[in-house]
């Protein structure tokens, strides 16, 4: 299945989930209107709700579903959480562009991008107030946990280009796959066939599908921006120390090494450096096996797909496995 085809799948309950993520940017004051009608404007492929609405469809969850079941609000505090995390990334990066659009930052300044972004957490925060659950409460709250940590440690080791790989998954893992898994989790938590069984397999799904994603994400990273659609060597001239890179340095001898760290390690990182970076990349074998290791999260993550039911729903989620955590196109 297509995105566009997963979309209409469950479109029942996906307008749901919209209309309780627009009314999250509501306010009577208009700057936080004016921020989130930007924000909204530059949205992903939503995976992140699709991941919940999916989960919990495969488990029972009927397409008839009123609008007021909290599956919509909670699927829509966790692309919020999402967004929050981007806005303060952005500024954090430095970053002017997000999805080809100028990022709040760029427009309204740091200040506004990080009061926004805490603006987005505190809505968050009510949603789980309101809905009075505390098991989703947990999960969200460890998931935000998870996602600080990854955050810090990404902070921590930027520059370091003698991270072990075990360090880079770990912070991925958190980063990155909590976030995902939390998705899953959340759909068949709130679901009528809810068991221990399904409940380790959407989790354990989750984990292995963010995995994976976050690895394509960074060998795209090193990909012709034609291939890609995206700018590539942001990661290189952030200074981030990301699984091609951990390849290529492993794979060098002593000489070759510090070489390619002299360029690595320059304060201010020209684009002929991206450019000769991104060349020795593609002339090693750091992105085959990266793509080892994508495709060894993205077979775990397919393994704990089949423990759900068989149904349409577990069929576009291996769709959305298929689609976007397998390797790229090179």
């Amino acid at each position: 299945m297509t995105l566009p085809e997963i979309e209409q799948l469950v479109a029942p309950i996906l307008k749901h989930y919209q209309t309780a993520l627009d009314k999250m940017t509501v306010s009577y004051i208009p700057l936080i209107g004016m921020v989130g009608d930007h924000v909204s404007k530059s949205h992903g492929k939503q995976l992140r709700p699709l991941l919940a609405l999916l989960t919990s469809c495969c488990c029972g969850l009927p397409l008839k579903t009123d609008a007021r079941y909290p599956l919509f609000t909670v699927a829509a505090a966790l692309e919020t959480l999402h967004t929050a995390t981007l806005i303060h990334d952005d500024v954090i990066d430095n970053s002017d562009l997000r999805r080809g659009n100028p990022t709040v930052n760029n427009i309204w300044g740091n200040k506004t991008a990080v009061l926004m972004g805490d603006y987005y957490l505190a809505q968050v925060m009510k949603i789980l107030n309101d809905i009075d659950n505390k098991e989703i409460t947990q999960i969200v709250t460890r998931t935000v946990i998870s996602m600080s940590v990854g955050e810090l440690m990404q902070q921590q080791y930027t520059g370091k280009y003698d991270t072990e790989e075990s360090t880079y998954l770990e912070i991925i893992q958190n980063k990155t796959a909590s976030l995902l898994s939390a998705c899953c989790i959340v759909g068949v938590a709130l679901s009528p066939n809810k068991s221990n069984t399904t409940m380790n397999a959407a989790r354990q799904f989750g984990l292995e599908f963010g995995m994976a994603f976050q690895i394509r994400d960074d060998i795209m990273d090193f990909l012709p921006s034609n291939i890609t659609g995206k700018p590539c060597g942001n990661d290189i001239k952030e200074h981030k120390c990301t699984l091609p890179i951990i390849n290529l340095l492993s794979q060098c001898d002593p000489y070759t090494r510090e070489r390619h760290l002299t360029i690595l390690n320059k304060e201010t990182i020209t684009d002929d450096d991206i450019q000769s970076i991104i060349g020795i990349i593609n002339a090693s074998e750091a992105i085959e096996k990266s793509i080892i290791a994508l495709e060894e999260h993205r077979k775990k993550a397919l393994h704990n797909l089949f423990q759900l039911p068989d149904n349409q729903f577990r069929e576009a989620l291996i769709s959305l496995t298929l689609n976007y955590a397998s390797p790229p196109n090179k």
